[in-house]
């Protein structure tokens, strides 16, 4: 049986590390974010979405598209 104290935030840290750094070597880590999100639609376009989305022109054309193709409603 073990006696020696463990230092959990030394050996998670260097825990954390090891498993970046394998997954970082197999590019299984995604780039940092760098800057905020720019939409690549016009403000036409977004104004027309949320227009839709608004007055439920998009959730009844989507119920419609459902009751019509019941394999499609869980899509």
């Amino acid at each position: 049986m073990a006696t020696d104290p463990i230092d959990l935030d030394n050996d998670l840290e260097a825990a954390v590390l090891r498993a970046r750094r394998a997954a970082e070597a197999v590019g299984e880590l995604r780039p940092a974010v760098v800057g905020g999100y720019a939409s690549p639609f016009p403000p036409e376009a977004r104004d027309a979405v949320r227009r839709l989305l608004r007055d439920g022109t998009y959730h009844r054309a989507a119920a419609a598209v459902g009751a019509s193709d019941p394999d499609l409603t869980d899509q």
